[in-house]
């Protein structure tokens, strides 16, 4: 009897991710003192935004599964897409097959709730810790977790327990640090207060810091000038998608030839026998990988959504003054110049780092992702147009979409992932701290787990 309750709490209850974010959000809802109907709305809203993730990951891992299978094969080489959410889940498809279906996302959300615990504590210690805001950007706060987890896991091979404290600790201190050192920067570009908690914070405040040296920002302010009408589509994000997933495409479709092309329509592959056209199918592959990726992020935008509102009102109950933490996208509205300029220079640095790939005869190679790509270099040209104009953010963006390639080739080294995210603080310090983790179970002489 004592073992069927434990098998129902912790497996088919406490190891359900649709199970354990419903809960935590009813009680947010219920601590807010809302209504009974809103909370229990909320709660379902936030279980099938899980699902649909859930949906849209698996269909998007397994296509673009198919497509990488077919560049090993052609060229021997392995690759790898750039993008932030597919990243979580296939972590935690590792984690599964190591330890079991559902562990792998249950030590992520575990991760991400302790973590955002022990950021309220920074925040309310702050006369010590000079930590300010809460990270309250959620869709980006429950991915970090879980990469988190995943490279403790992988590298100290500990237990749930251990495993969460430590990543935990790690994430509330990336995220309280580099949502704090914004504060200023973001305050000087809108006037308002909040601050941007996001994955590219750390080369956010290096632009701010460093964008005066490179230009004027008086003379050179993009927001001044005038812009070609057609760069506006880029704003899109669905369209700006698949635009980039038909250029990474039609470049693997040159890359493994006829033979492999017609195995990836064949049944092993796509199974779209019927689009003998190459272009047909290409066409097909970019608007599929694009819907799957709009149909996880409309998951993600369900549960986050929901689980941020509570997550918030309790922030605000228990530390009146601290800074919110948002999403980058808030300070899109404030220089949309600078959001399509970060996008084409993020570009042409991410098609430097590809060629270079190449030249040097990398064993990875990376298709980018349009989530790092636009989210990065928009934030980035941002800060770096305010206080260096557009010479400033062309530099900085372009330097700092070579670096997401050359970066996130390591982090697919060191991880063994089929995904990387991308983004700019996860091609730099993210995988300093991969290092020092994999070195410090290398010295201990802990195996790695996967």
């Amino acid at each position: 009897m004592q073992n069927d309750f434990l098998d129902l709490l912790l497996r088919q209850i406490l190891s359900q991710p649709f199970i354990l974010i419903s809960i935590v959000v009813f009680i947010g809802y219920i601590a807010m003192k809302e209504k009974l109907s809103k909370a229990l709305a909320g709660t379902l809203k936030a279980s099938l935004g899980i699902i649909v993730m859930g949906m849209g990951s698996g269909a998007l891992i397994s296509n673009f599964g198919k497509i990488l299978s077919a560049v090993n094969t052609a060229t021997g080489v392995t690759g790898a897409g750039l993008n932030t959410y597919p990243t979580m889940t296939a972590a935690q498809a590792v984690m599964d097959g190591v330890m079991g279906a559902g562990v792998g996302a249950t030590w992520g959300l575990y991760t991400f709730l302790v973590a955002f615990i022990i950021n309220i504590i920074l925040v309310a210690l702050r006369k010590y810790t000079r930590i300010k805001s809460i990270y309250l950007t959620g869709n980006a706060a429950i991915v970090q977790a879980a990469i988190t987890a995943f490279l403790v896991w992988k590298f100290l091979n500990l237990g749930m327990v251990p495993t969460v404290l430590i990543a935990s600790l790690i994430t509330a201190v990336y995220w309280g640090v580099g949502s704090t050192i914004l504060i200023k920067p973001t305050k000087l570009i809108t006037g308002a207060d909040f601050t941007i908690a996001h994955q590219q914070m750390f080369e956010n405040w290096f632009a701010y810091k460093i964008a005066p040296r490179l230009g004027d920002p008086e003379k050179d302010d993009i927001e001044k000038k005038k812009l070609p009408s057609s760069l506006s589509v880029l704003q899109d994000n669905l369209v700006a998608t698949f635009i980039v997933m038909f250029i990474s495409v039609a470049i693997i479709f040159l890359l493994i030839g006829g033979g492999n092309i017609d195995w990836l329509r064949g049944a092993d592959g796509l199974a779209q026998a019927g689009l003998k056209n190459n272009v047909i199918l290409l066409i097909w592959i970019a608007v599929t990988l694009t819907a799957n990726i709009y149909v996880l992020l409309a998951g993600v935008r369900m549960f986050v959504g929901e689980i941020m509102l509570s997550f918030q009102g309790i922030s605000e109950k228990l530390l009146p003054g601290s800074v919110p933490g948002v999403d980058c996208a808030a300070l899109f509205a404030f220089a949309p110049k600078s959001v399509v300029l970060g996008l084409v220079f993020g570009a042409i640095g991410q098609i430097i780092g590809i060629l270079l790939l190449l030249i040097f005869k990398s064993p990875i190679f990376l298709v980018p992702g349009f989530i790092p790509l636009f989210f990065d270099n928009a934030t980035i040209a941002i800060f770096a147009n305010k206080f260096g104009g557009w010479k400033a953010a062309a530099i900085i963006c372009t330097v700092n979409g070579i670096v997401q390639i050359l970066g996130s080739m390591l982090a697919v080294m060191m991880t063994g992932l089929t995904w990387w995210q991308g983004s700019a603080d996860y091609a730099t310090i993210w995988v300093a701290i991969a290092a020092i983790l994999r070195a410090i179970g290398s010295a201990l002489g802990i195996p790695v787990a996967a």
